[in-house]
């Protein structure tokens, strides 16, 4: 098995595309530092936050929206070039489109992931509803996990499926660190898992199916896979997994963990890293 870092970290930009990719990852990897960092330093000295009290809102906002708007810069940058800028444009609109308007539908009648509410941690709103940034996370990571289920298999409607399935085992990690570890949604009526509703899950799976059908069928799918999604996918899995272990959701770190390595040891376990861009 072959490492997710190296040497990706380590090897020089190629070009200003590619330089312009590693300013944005380094400011994306950065706003996770800072938000674990700062997460962790309450956490030990409880005592601070009354020092930080003024500032808490604004220190907690600050990564977690720098965070919410490098996100879908990242596969912009990564597939844009290989795909053509009209392609990726396509690619934008379809995933943000979709998984904005289950959103709002989500939002507002409970279908189809069940009843829960955005609290106003995101930013404004999109109809009062949805934050701003929500919809492009989904095309960002449905992208990621369609480059992640190219390699897990060739055949189309497998990698559709696949693509679904990842997006499914990102948010084991996720709903539990963003509703329960720190409140940016909420589920009013509770659910098996940390308040969840099952229902969830399904949503993100139809939601995440729907997309990425879009990106194959209609978009005609990635040209080649490139060397970061791993990395950037990981990282994604990473950020909510290590919140739920400070806050202690303990039992959320352990089967979000596994659920995150599932999508990585298959990818390395198949197939060796791709040349990539």
């Amino acid at each position: 098995m072959s490492s997710i870092m190296p040497p990706l970290l380590l090897t020089p930009p190629r070009d200003r595309l590619d330089r312009a990719f590693r300013v944005v990852f380094w400011i994306f990897l950065g706003a996770i530092v800072f938000s674990l960092s700062g997460t962790l330093l309450l956490l030990l000295f409880p005592s601070l936050t009354a020092f930080f009290g003024p500032w808490y809102p604004t220190l907690v906002k600050a990564p977690t929206w720098t965070y919410m708007a490098m996100l879908p810069l990242l596969p912009v940058l990564m597939y844009g070039r290989d795909l053509g800028w009209p392609l990726m444009a396509l690619f934008v609109i379809w995933g943000s489109l979709v998984g904005g308007f289950s959103e709002l539908v989500g939002t507002s009648t409970g279908l189809p992931f069940g009843p829960y509410a955005y609290t106003a941690w995101l930013g404004p709103k999109l109809f009062d509803h949805v934050p701003y940034f929500i919809p492009f996370s989904w095309f960002a990571m449905s992208v990621v996990s369609l480059d992640l289920a190219g390699r897990i298999t060739t055949r189309r409607y497998e990698r559709i499926l696949v693509t679904a399935l990842l997006m499914v085992l990102w948010d084991v990690s996720l709903d539990p660190a963003m509703s329960r570890a720190f409140p940016f949604w909420t589920y009013p009526e509770g659910g098996f898992y940390y308040g969840m509703p099952f229902s969830n899950w399904i949503g993100w799976f139809g939601v995440s199916l729907l997309i990425a059908w879009g990106y194959e069928v209609l978009g005609g799918g990635l040209r080649r896979p490139h060397a970061w999604a791993p990395l950037v996918y990981g990282l994604n899995a990473l950020f909510p997994l290590l919140l739920c272990l400070l806050y202690g959701l303990v039992a959320a770190f352990f089967i979000g963990l596994l659920a995150t390595a599932l999508p990585l040891l298959a990818v390395y376990g198949r197939r060796p890293d791709p040349a990539g861009v």
